[in-house]
């Protein structure tokens, strides 16, 4: 069981460390009480800034910690290589055009979770991203300089949301090419930079994807809606 495994790890390397529970939870700034059900496996996994905060309290691999709580191997490996795992997705994909990124937020209910890998609800679409919140609703960010269009279905592709949609409108934005595309229940928008390379016209198809780490999750409390 993932919660056991993620604490059990905690309470192995605090005992290695000969580190007593509550100066491990003053260092990491979790209640002490809290730490202990964590570790007992009666608490889930805290957020990311408090793993964060184990692993360099405790000397541990946050990808280790983050595969011990039940998130996908390959997922971590993603995260890594986005550099969201140093920023905590604060940093990465910072928008290129904020009025887009902001065109391209979205309130979405979470229907699975393996770990931090959330499984989302977006109009007739169901996506993958990543989020530390237990929170069963998010808000999504989609940057849209970081989707990548095609003509046909893309095959071999790893931790990538796959999504179809027709072109409904084509703008020039200076050197850059805002692409909205009409998709299952909602509207992408899309920034691309070769535009001469693949016209775009208004009812043609195409598929977007979009890197799971590059969704950017902000959890959202239902009765602040």
């Amino acid at each position: 069981m993932a919660v056991a495994q993620f604490g059990e790890l905690v309470r192995q390397a605090r005992l290695a460390h000969g580190i007593g529970l509550r100066e491990v939870a003053r260092q990491a700034g979790i209640e002490p009480s809290r730490l202990s059900r964590i570790e007992l496996g009666l608490r889930p996994p805290p957020p990311l800034p408090e793993i964060r905060a184990l692993a360099q309290v405790l000397g541990l691999s946050m990808a280790d910690l983050l595969v011990a709580a039940g998130t996908p191997k390959e997922v971590v490996e993603s995260l890594l290589w986005s550099g969201r795992l140093a920023f905590g997705g604060e940093e990465a994909f910072s928008p290129v055009h904020p009025e887009l990124a902001r065109k391209n937020t979205f309130l979405a209910r979470v229907v699975e979770s393996q770990g931090a890998l959330r499984h989302v609800r977006l109009g007739d679409e169901t996506l993958q991203a990543i989020s530390f919140s237990h929170a069963d609703l998010l808000w999504l960010v989609i940057p849209p300089e970081a989707v990548v269009l095609g003509r046909a279905r893309p095959s071999g592709l790893i931790g990538c949301n796959l999504i179809p949609g027709q072109v409904m409108k084509v703008r020039r934005l200076g050197d850059l090419v805002n692409v909205v595309l009409a998709c299952r229940g909602f509207a992408l928008n899309v920034l691309v930079g070769n535009p001469d390379r693949a016209p775009f016209a208004v009812g043609q198809g195409w598929w977007a994807a979009i890197p799971i780490p590059a969704v950017r999750t902000h959890p959202v409390k239902e009765d602040s809606l």
